[in-house]
């Protein structure tokens, strides 16, 4: 059966569905959101949640920047909770070379309207002193970080979705073919065809090689194993919520999580995964090579026991930064470069001004073009975790 919409969107993660929310709240037209498993399915939900604005370049600051206000207004909206929790985070400097970095970071932030600050190790241990600053020269700081509950922050959106007259979300429903057609494109699907004017490609790190494929096109979003764990208490030298901590060049951050903690990490030597798995192996191996690290680094985690450890797939794109582009008419590529959680509900309103009005403002389109892969890369999100090279 064929059924005409004026867009077909391709995954219902936090990029889809925020796209389709956006859209139906300008009054677009008719839009179907595809999805071969159900909403908030692959990387959304086994996300961490954090929600950080100190990014490393112009994109990344004002997406996070967005998605933050968004996730917050979107639970006014519906009267449920955001399941945003602001906690404040430090980017923590190793070296002297990292500090000379992030301070200059810190006047990029604030030329974006962040309020972001330099604390020194010295001022460090007078806010925070359940971390160990002997490690560090200090970090960057802005108060008004915090993390999501990614089964709130999914729940909200799918809902918000699906009470929209506009939007037929459709979940079961696998994509095997699409077919340039005179007025757009013919999908076929496990559930039937949908014919439309345009396509939006919001596959994540599963999806968006294939349906690029589907439509000769290289999408260079890829997958490799992150992992997470989480801690039933928060021990003996933290009570009650604390700020997130993001050790950079090790790839490791820990944020609060119920009455404990949750921490994760990436190993630099991951390489690119090719299965199609979204759950994958856990790094027992690598987790028992960095214990001895947090636990120096926040010693109140010394001694705790796991309660729960996950490792899944997360997508990256190679220079960490998004693709929010219309590389042909009517045919559009939506990818987080690894940060779907964190800048999901601000790369949704970028993605429906791009398809309603035919450009995106206040983004750089050298961070954001799917062409700049094709030459010499010019910029790299410096706040990132360690993602393969290849």
């Amino acid at each position: 059966m064929s059924n005409p919409y004026e867009l077909i969107i391709i995954g219902a993660g936090n990029l889809g569905l925020w796209t389709a929310y956006h859209l139906a709240k300008n009054n677009f037209g008719r839009i179907a959101v595809l999805e071969r498993q159900w909403a908030g399915s692959g990387t959304t939900t086994r996300s961490a949640g954090i929600v950080r604005q100190q990014g490393g370049s112009v994109t990344a600051i004002k997406l996070g920047q967005w998605s933050r206000e968004q996730y917050i207004s979107l639970g006014d909206e519906l009267g449920l909770d955001s399941g945003f929790v602001q906690v404040g985070y430090y980017v923590l400097a190793e070296t002297v070379e990292e500090q000379a970095a992030f301070q200059e970071l810190v006047m990029l932030r604030r030329a974006c309207g962040l309020e972001n600050e330099w604390v020194d190790a010295t001022e460090g241990r007078k806010h925070f002193p359940a971390l160990n600053w002997d490690l560090f020269r200090g970090a960057t700081y802005t108060a008004s970080d915090g993390y999501v509950n990614p089964a709130i922050v999914a729940r909200n959106i799918t809902f918000a979705v699906s009470r929209s007259p506009h939007i037929n979300l459709v979940e079961q429903c696998a994509v095997t073919q699409i077919d340039s057609t005179a007025n757009g494109f013919r999908a076929h699907t496990s559930r039937g065809v949908y014919q439309s004017e345009r396509v939006l490609n919001a596959g994540g790190a599963r999806g968006s090689r294939a349906i690029g494929a589907m439509l000769d096109m290289n999408v260079p979003v890829s997958a490799a194993r992150h992992t997470v764990v989480t801690f039933p208490t928060t021990g003996q030298l933290v009570s009650g919520q604390f700020p997130m901590c993001f050790m950079l060049a090790r790839g490791m951050y820990w944020r609060p999580e119920e009455q404990g903690i949750l921490l994760g990490f990436s190993n630099p030597a991951e390489q690119v995964d090719h299965t199609e798995r979204y759950q994958l192996d856990f790094d027992r191996a690598y987790l028992d090579t960095m214990r001895p690290l947090f636990e120096h680094a926040f010693p109140t985690l010394r001694g705790q026991e796991i309660s729960r450890g996950w490792s899944a797939s997360i997508d990256f794109t190679p220079d960490h930064l998004p693709i929010l582009d219309e590389p042909q008419k009517g045919l559009y590529v939506l990818a987080a470069g690894g940060h779907g959680m964190m800048w999901g509900p601000g790369l949704g309103m970028k993605m429906a001004e791009l398809i309603q009005h035919g450009e995106v403002s206040e983004l750089p389109p050298s961070e954001i073009a799917l062409n700049r892969f094709s030459g010499a890369r010019q910029v790299k999100d410096a706040i990132a975790l360690p993602f393969p090279t290849t």
